[in-house]
């Protein structure tokens, strides 16, 4: 009955130190941004973005239809649908939204 009880007040104890340290911490979840990502086709109008983007991926821009990602409304990252290099910006993290654009494609294929 005593190990009970004095492992309840340790719980308890535990419980408020890391109450304590939440509120004290920098990233807690209250200040942790939040981040918009978009997949979408390529336009005409994204030509200059594409270009861009090209030039930091040292790539040529996609001539043909693609799809882009951008986060928060940056465009970071490209796939050619007709068979082309993917590009991606070098400076931010592109690996994971290349294959969020290669899952997208895929889906799209099987739903045409």
């Amino acid at each position: 009955m005593f190990s009970g009880t004095l492992s309840f007040l340790s719980a308890r104890e535990r419980d408020g130190e890391l109450r304590k340290a939440a509120k004290a911490h920098p990233t807690c979840d209250r200040h942790t941004p939040v981040t918009r990502v978009t997949l979408r086709y390529a336009g005409a109008a994204d030509a200059p973005r594409l270009a861009r983007l090209a030039a930091l991926d040292s790539a040529v821009a996609p001539r043909g239809p693609a799809l882009v990602a951008e986060v928060d409304g940056q465009l970071r990252a490209a796939l050619p649908l007709d068979g082309g290099r993917p590009i991606a910006d070098p400076f931010h993290r592109g690996a994971e939204l290349l294959e969020l654009l290669m899952t997208r494609a895929r889906q799209l294929a099987h739903a045409g």
